[in-house]
């Protein structure tokens, strides 16, 4: 996981805003350049599920990634601002990240048993 903090609750609109710090040494830097490391988009998404689950925003296993775009490299060291909320969908979370006000990465999934 990247350094949380300042996460900030939303209870009206059932959102989690904090800061994310991606470390240094992530183990997945070894096979994921060793020369030039990036977070790989899997591990991206897997930091929203565990950030929406660590706050009860959703519960039970990651169903389905139904959209994911990556639009920047996401290097260690970097610091990012992560916004992640229910969907309109029973399950539903959706993601943001931004460095600087520039989109990252976005991404929509379900959690629970099952989704239509």
């Amino acid at each position: 996981m990247p350094v949380v903090s300042g996460p900030v609750l939303d209870p009206g609109t059932q959102s989690l805003t904090c800061l994310l710090r991606v470390p240094d040494d992530l183990p997945i830097f070894r096979g994921h350049f060793p020369a030039v490391p990036i977070v790989p988009g899997v591990i991206q998404v897997a930091w929203a599920v565990e950030l929406a689950r660590s706050r009860g925003l959703a519960s039970g296993p990651l169903v389905s990634i139904s959209t994911a775009k990556f639009r920047r490299v996401l290097r260690p060291g970097m610091s990012l601002t992560a916004r992640v909320g229910r969907g309109a969908s029973a399950g539903q979370i959706q993601f943001i990240y931004e460095l600087a006000g520039a989109v990252v990465s976005t991404g929509r999934f379900y959690c629970g048993s099952s989704h239509d």
